[in-house]
């Protein structure tokens, strides 16, 4: 059965952003405070995964790996961090974190993927993995955005509309596997704070995390982030079925925290609700 979806987010443009995802103890992304909001969650945590090396998406780093190994919690707990190889910034903030955590009491480890690699999160009869897909933040660094996936079995097509004696027979000379086909479920998406992710990237997925750092596009100078029409364009294009989660908001927008929690919900013409994460606030989902 899958886990239901829980989500701590943090996100205020130039910052700090991060998610949580907790059904597979994921941290996207690394932001300052990561940890001090997450407190004893952040021994919880067995992978991250870094969309890119800017100081508001990693800058967090530090204290999460020097808290698992010196605070109150389990200490011996193995890390393991991935990041978009050959991330020139990413691997500076490795290096550190390796000469001023020299006495680690668990095992850090730091991965390198490219757009299509894939993960293992789970075995058993509904295995889940994340894949990487290329996203574009700034043309001279590498990034990536991630999709949890889960896989799922269901009837094939050619016996949809079939009586149930026949499938129940079917299942009797040659067992459950004759009347089912696995497919790939998207679950979840997260595309750091990169300009309008390609659909194709994230098509079907459940719930999509998409930047939005401008809520007017008059407010872009130049072709950098997203906006929320972008954001709703891109989830209207992907199929997302669930949820659009809007996310690393300019600050510019502060003092509109109220009209943007207003703004989240059904928008007109749309199968998904959009939910506007205001920026400096702890948001949660379940």
């Amino acid at each position: 059965m899958t886990p239901p979806m829980k989500l701590l987010i943090y996100s205020k443009a130039l910052y700090s952003s991060w998610v949580y995802y907790s059904a597979d103890r994921i941290l996207f992304d690394a932001g300052e405070g990561a940890s001090s909001i997450l407190g004893n969650k952040a021994f919880a945590i067995k992978r991250v995964f870094l969309s890119h090396g800017h100081a508001d998406h990693i800058a967090g780093l530090v204290s999460l790996v020097n808290i698992r190994n010196n605070a109150m919690g389990d200490k011996e707990k193995e890390l393991i961090i991935y990041y978009p190889k050959e991330n020139y910034l990413i691997s500076e903030m490795s290096n550190f974190i390796s000469r001023t955590n020299r006495r680690l009491n668990y095992n850090l480890e730091w991965v390198p993927l490219e757009a299509g690699d894939r993960i293992e999160l789970l075995g058993g009869q509904l295995p889940r993995y994340i894949e990487a897909f290329p996203t574009v933040h700034t043309y001279s660094e590498t990034s990536l955005g991630y999709n949890i996936v889960e896989v799922r079995h269901r009837l094939k097509s050619e016996l949809v509309g079939a009586s149930q004696a026949k499938i129940m027979e079917m299942i009797k000379k040659q067992g459950r596997e004759a009347i089912s086909e696995t497919y790939d479920q998207r679950l979840f998406s997260y595309g750091g704070d990169s300009v309008p992710i390609n659909p194709e990237y994230v098509a079907g997925t459940e719930v999509l995390c998409h930047d939005t750092t401008f809520l007017d596009e008059e407010d872009r100078k130049e072709y950098k982030h997203a906006t929320l029409a972008e954001a709703i364009d891109v989830a209207r294009r992907a199929g997302v079925k669930k949820e659009l989660i809007c996310l690393h908001i300019s600050t510019r927008y502060k003092n509109k925290v109220r009209e943007i929690a207003a703004a989240s919900g059904r928008y007109e013409g749309l199968d998904f609700k959009v939910t506007l994460v205001p920026p400096g606030r702890v948001f949660t989902m379940e």
